[in-house]
């Protein structure tokens, strides 16, 4: 069993994350985090791998996670096709060829154009057959969610379809009764999951009756803004028509209801012997107004919510109380992180692809390396588009990793170049020079023989420079995430970006209205101090990093532009400085890991300094932008068909009608006040080469 793991949930609209530690006595919840996707621009014009990288970003830093760490995300049902598939007993050696075979006829996917994993159904093994549980889901949306976990710096060790990961939460922490044959239905915002427990065998299908369509029933009985609505959902059991309020909302359960017969009725088709009787629930929708009593009714089944942890037990800076309000959607986090740890009895199907699990995809995150009388910079682009995130636009993150290609191919003639250099000791400075630079420094004082205070020799520092972009921004998000939480005010990123022909927007004259990052190298021949030889001469480079982030805040009648940014400034540049803290403590972590701490005292690393280090908020050029109409086309979508009242459409057996239409996401106009943040960081050459002294006695 591993000592811990990271279980985070990839929702539609939210990303769950849990820590869990686990020894041979049992399991601990450490921390958990939820965190909106709209607070990343979800809703604002930016895609959900968009939204899931900035959102993935600051988790990362928040939490510290760390390389290495056992980490596990999920794949929504949606994107996941499963299967319970029936071979003729064959060596385990060659499950996986023959399934291969049998998979070709039951997925309707390409195998080579699909990730898939299989699980041994254990209870099958002496039959005439050898059943498994066979998961797969194409490429192409497994890597948009690798995309966006290597954009925000994490490297994940497990990819598990988000139903299995409540089949394993219920096979922990439940008894046997209940944990063997059940229904799990999750009912979230959008859909609701329907997982089928039958020993080791799962059915799953996903439904589009959740939440949200008990919101439009309330909407349309009582006449009420969404808003209201969704309070009035959550709050029902407070109301004075309580009883109203349940009799508006017992259509979309009831449709709920119908597709939980239809999904336990196929799979009993397929599978004579199951008894399936009980029900568990999860997710917010749990938490309804007499949702419990209710399913009990129509389904007749023993029916089981899930409102603490039973075999989970909590560390002590864990709040049981938050535990106890969110827990209903933790339950798939949890679940990964269970089976991250490797935990008995989980399901064990990882759908990440094989060239990624080999390591392939760790080498792109290597710091700058040298092939072949060349240098290998891919690093750098990569690390710039890590550290773009959500907050620039899709342009905006090419746009900016072109330059940095640019750069790369410029330092990599300069290193061509190099081949003029005939001392060998002059060209593998030259070589440092184009991998890194000076960050920080260390001035101490100490005691000679004599017991007199002196001068010990300054303790230089250096960073890879291809790390520098992604650092930086990742850590500056992190501050203005935290100060969004901190804020006595709303503010947020302004990362709308107009279609052509649309309105313009007011504020900016530049191109782009979020985030910009430029690097510059200023590359410079310089002799090594004491030699008359032109062989001795070095390449080195001065590095200039500059990351701006818009941020906007609310204007109404009882705020101003003014007042917004003072705040802003309070939180990131002032008395909290927040911002400071991240990038320091995120180049101080670098140094850290790079080993560069090793024989430094904690009380001299409180003394380092980051001489070139310079940030400061500034008040932007204009107070609003005001977008307004429908500003991006979306893909195609299906969804479920309504009639002129806003009833679900059925067709003759019952199942819900879908249609197929093009969407597009329409902007309101809104005012808000403009200010920026700018974060600057200069290298220094590495000229010449200082070594790190060895730690003084300290003398009194």
């Amino acid at each position: 069993m591993a000592k811990s793991a990271w279980g985070i949930e990839l929702g539609t609209s939210s990303v769950k994350a849990v820590k869990l530690s686990g020894d041979g006595g049992g399991v601990s919840l450490e921390t958990f985090n939820i965190i909106s996707l709209s607070d990343y621009g979800l809703g604002s014009g930016v895609s959900r791998e968009e939204a899931l990288a900035g959102a993935l970003a600051s988790l990362r830093v928040a939490e510290g996670i760390k390389k290495g760490e056992q980490v596990f995300v999920s794949l929504t049902g949606q994107n996941a096709l499963g299967r319970i598939i029936s071979l003729p007993p064959v060596p385990k050696d060659r499950v996986r060829e023959t399934i291969q075979n049998e998979a070709r006829s039951q997925i309707p996917i390409k195998l080579e154009e699909a990730v898939w994993d299989y699980q041994i159904i254990e209870d099958s093994e002496g039959e005439d057959e050898l059943k498994v549980n066979l998961y797969a889901a194409k490429k192409e949306v497994v890597q948009q969610l690798l995309d966006a976990c290597d954009s925000a710096g994490l490297q994940i060790t497990g990819m598990q379809v988000a139903p299995l990961g409540i089949y394993n939460y219920i096979k922990y922490e439940f008894d046997d009764a209940v944990a063997d044959s059940c229904v799990a239905i999750d009912i979230g915002a959008d859909n609701t999951d329907v997982v089928l427990i039958d020993g080791q065998k799962t059915y799953v299908r996903v439904v589009p009756v959740a939440g949200n369509e008990i919101t439009k029933a309330l909407r349309a009985r009582f006449k009420l803004s969404v808003e209201d609505a969704e309070k009035l959902k959550r709050n029902a059991a407070k109301s004075k028509d309580a009883a109203a309020v349940f009799e508006a909302m017992k259509p979309p359960l009831k449709d709920m209801v119908g597709e939980i017969y239809r999904a336990v009725g196929f799979y009993k088709n397929q599978n004579e012997a199951a008894n399936i009787s009980k029900l568990v629930m999860m997710g917010n929708g749990s938490k309804l107004l007499n949702i419990k009593k209710f399913f009990e009714q129509q389904l007749q089944y023993e029916v089981h919510k899930v409102e603490a942890p039973q075999r989970v037990t909590l560390s002590r800076n864990v709040d049981p109380g938050e535990v106890q309000n969110t827990i209903q959607s933790l339950t798939v986090a949890i679940g990964l992180a269970l089976q991250g740890l490797g935990v008995d009895g989980v399901n064990t199907i990882n759908l990440l692809p094989p060239e990624y699990i080999e390591g392939k995809q760790t080498e792109r995150l290597r710091v700058p390396f040298f092939v072949g009388g060349g240098l290998a910079l891919a690093g750098g682009v990569l690390a710039l588009v890590m550290g773009v995130l959500a907050t620039g636009g899709v342009q905006a993150a090419l746009q900016q990793a072109t330059d940095v290609d640019q750069l790369a191919k410029s330092e990599t003639a300069a290193y061509r170049n190099l081949q003029n250099v005939g001392d060998k000791e002059a060209k593998a400075r030259s070589l440092q020079n184009l991998a890194e630079g000076y960050v920080a420094v260390l001035d101490r004082k100490g005691k000679d023989n004599d017991g007199n205070t002196i001068d010990l020799p300054r303790v230089s520092f250096t960073i890879a420079a291809n790390v520098v972009p992604g650092l930086i921004m990742r850590a500056t998000d992190a501050a203005i995430a935290e100060a969004a939480q901190k804020s006595n005010m709303p503010f947020f990123r302004i990362n709308q970006r107009p279609a052509a022909g649309g309105p313009a927007p007011t504020v900016l004259a530049q191109g782009d209205t979020n985030a910009a990052f430029v690097a510059s190298t200023t590359p410079e021949w310089r002799s090594v101090s004491g030699a008359a030889d032109a062989e001795k001469n070095v390449w080195t480079a001065t590095r200039n990093y500059v990351y701006q982030v818009y941020l906007g805040t609310g204007v109404d009648s009882g705020t101003s532009a003014s007042g917004g940014h003072e705040e802003l400034n309070r939180l990131l540049t002032g008395e909290s400085g927040l911002l400071r803290q991240h990038v320091e403590a995120a180049l101080l972590e670098y140094l850290k890991t790079s080993g560069q701490l090793e024989g430094i005292s904690e009380a001299d690393r409180k003394n380092i300094k980051f001489p070139k280090l310079e940030m400061g908020l500034f008040k932007g050029t204009a107070d609003v932008l005001e977008p307004a109409g429908v500003v991006k086309p979306m893909p195609t979508i299906r969804r479920p068909e309504r009639d002129e009242n806003g009833e679900l459409v059925k067709n003759p057996d019952g199942s819900i009608k879908y249609v197929n239409e093009a969407a597009t996401v329409t902007r309101y106009p809104y005012k808000f006040g403009v200010s920026f943040v700018r974060v600057t960081l200069t290298l220094d050459p590495v000229m010449p080469p200082v070594e790190k002294p060895d730690q003084p006695e300290q003398n009194g």
